[in-house]
């Protein structure tokens, strides 16, 4: 590495006098008149994590000469265990420095494994009183390269949510664990602080009592029991008509003439929208898909970010059975489709965990996410941290954080889920090439 210092022309030096380069007190004259004074500055660098076998960025040392006799600069060495991973540039490796003037050299850092590295740059000189100064130099060699992304946890204050449910005589089962999980989808609300409105209608349009009709009074804030009122609503029976056409009630509610009439004083312009249907069926309105539903659907927004559909029922290509709940579901290839299309999610109706399904779902109505995923793929997962408000987060499935290997994101849950406004911070390792 020595072959380093004998490197010329890596650098153009300004040798004019700073400013500030005055006695210790602070009146110009030098510190000794009669003879040379090193100030060799910083005492130290640390060149931090750096990817195994890259240089680093160079870093400056500066040299004064504080003294009234010139300053005989003889020699500029590394030592220590670990000096054969840092370089020395320098325009000269002997030079002399009349009184205040200053010269500068450069150091960078390539380690060659992934340990730390601890050595000293020594600048050997004709000072009487300090013939070695050494600055300090460390760093570690990286396997990789860390990389940090941020989010803020948006939402928005006002929501109108519509529930669709199947009231078909399969549904008996499904419909009883919404019902008895609604607290934790109320939950979410009321702890954000929302100004909601929740409406209910069914899949049956062929009651004309139904047909998209809301089921009871919208639920507000000023509701005085909405867990007992949404619960009220949701218990349909499983009567309704075997035909079930989610996309079809859906239109109806939020169309003339029931959105002005009937349904009228639900559909807010400053309020974000959220429908969520809970089915064991795909849907089935005729000449209605969920292409068609969902530019419908968008449109009904001006920003169309503001209106999502989501989905409790079986999964886009195959069937799925809970039998603790007695719930058969065929697959539901559209009602998928038109989450993907309008920002929603899907939960599956033969979830054993209705509780989180619910919570995820009231998150999403809200405009809020537990989901963050990477712009790039972490090369250790074991290095990786996560913090929320400055506050580092656990790895755990109940009340924390994990990656999906899958999505490539990290998953929040419990207790866990970023609050509105919260600031996320992940920090990774990624497979680093030398720049």
């Amino acid at each position: 590495m020595l072959l380093s210092l004998l490197a010329m022309g890596c650098s153009d030096y300004d040798l004019n006098r700073p400013d500030d380069v005055v006695g210790p007190d602070d009146t110009g004259t030098w510190s000794d008149p009669n003879n040379p004074d090193i100030l060799v500055e910083p005492s130290s660098l640390d060149f931090g994590g750096t990817l195994k076998d890259c240089p680093s960025p160079k870093q400056t040392v500066t040299i004064t000469n504080r003294g009234g006799a010139e300053l005989e600069v003889t020699d500029i060495v590394l030592d220590g265990n670990g000096s054969t991973a840092f370089g020395v540039y320098s325009d000269e490796v002997l030079f002399t420095l009349a009184p205040d003037e200053v010269r500068e050299f450069e150091v960078d850092f390539t380690p060659e494994a992934w340990v730390e590295y601890d050595a000293q740059v020594l600048v050997v000189s004709n000072d009487p009183d300090e013939g070695e100064v050494g600055v300090d130099v460390a760093g570690r060699g990286s396997e990789d390269a860390m990389f940090e992304e941020q989010w803020e946890q948006e939402y928005f204050s006002n929501v109108d949510v519509l529930w669709i449910v199947d009231n078909s005589c399969s549904m008996s089962g499904a419909l009883a664990a919404v019902n008895s999980n609604f607290g934790t989808f109320m939950g979410e609300f009321v702890d954000l602080g929302l100004d909601y409105h929740i409406a209910v209608v069914t899949t049956d349009l062929d009651d004309p009592t139904q047909s998209g009709k809301f089921m009871g009074s919208v639920i507000t804030n000023a509701t005085s029991d909405p867990e007992g009122e949404f619960g009220s609503q949701v218990d349909q029976g499983a009567d309704g008509s075997g035909q079930e056409q989610g996309f079809g009630a859906g239109e109806a509610a939020l169309s003339e003439p029931l959105i002005s009439g009937t349904n009228a004083g639900f559909l807010r312009d400053d309020a974000s929208l959220a429908t969520i249907i809970v089915t064991d069926e795909d849907d089935d309105t005729p000449g209605l898909n969920s292409t068609g539903f969902s530019s419908w659907y968008n449109g009904l927004k001006t920003d169309p970010e503001m209106a999502t559909f989501s989905a409790i029922s079986g999964p886009a290509a195959s069937a799925c059975f809970d039998f603790n709940n007695g719930v058969d579901a065929s697959p539901a290839p559209e009602y998928v489709n038109a989450t993907d299309l309008t920002g929603g999610i899907h939960e599956s109706i033969c979830a054993d965990e209705w509780d989180k399904a619910l919570q995820h779902l009231s998150l999403t109505a809200a405009g809020m996410e537990y989901e963050f995923c990477l712009a790039q793929e972490p090369s250790n997962i074991g290095q990786m941290t996560v913090t929320i408000d400055a506050t580092e987060v656990e790895y755990d499935y109940t009340d924390g954080w994990i990656y999906d290997v899958g999505s490539n994101c990290i998953i929040f849950s419990g207790e866990a889920i970023p609050g509105p406004g919260a600031m996320i911070i992940a920090s990774y390792p990624v497979e680093g090439t030398c720049e």
